[in-house]
């Protein structure tokens, strides 16, 4: 006996107009492909709506055409209090503070005289603390 068709193959056979053999010799398939005509014929039905339900629905739309459109710059004012206090907790959080004196001679003159004194050095800074281990254990 040939296995049951599965859903993908009974839909082809809804919207198709040929038959199958296999449905004339499987009723559980034919009972499949006849609940799914029913649900077809139910979900491509007109649903029925009352009259007082649009009677009511077109009241409600003409009584929202005679009230005014509402602000589109309602949040203009929320934006500009925001910005304001943003720009307020800056100065206060974050005062300016003035620029430190810098003396360009002392600093060259400190700057040179390290930088020759890295020069001078052969030793790698690195290699300082493994000298004062040796030292400890003379």
């Amino acid at each position: 006996m040939k296995p049951h068709l599965n859903d993908d193959q009974l839909i082809e056979l809804l919207y198709t107009a040929s038959g199958s053999s296999h449905l004339e010799n499987c009723p559980e398939c034919a009972l499949r492909l006849s609940h799914f005509r029913a649900k077809r014929v139910e979900l491509t039905s007109t649903p029925s709506i009352s009259n007082d339900f649009l009677a009511a629905q077109r009241r409600k739309i003409y009584s929202r055409l005679g009230e005014p459109a509402p602000s589109r710059l309602r949040w203009a004012p929320a934006a500009l209090a925001a910005a304001c206090l943003l720009i307020a907790g800056m100065f206060v959080f974050h005062p300016i503070a003035p620029a430190p004196v810098v003396h360009t001679d002392v600093a060259d003159a400190q700057l040179f005289s390290d930088v020759y004194s890295m020069e001078e050095s052969v030793e790698p800074q690195a290699a300082a603390p493994i000298h004062a281990l040796f030292e400890e254990n003379e």
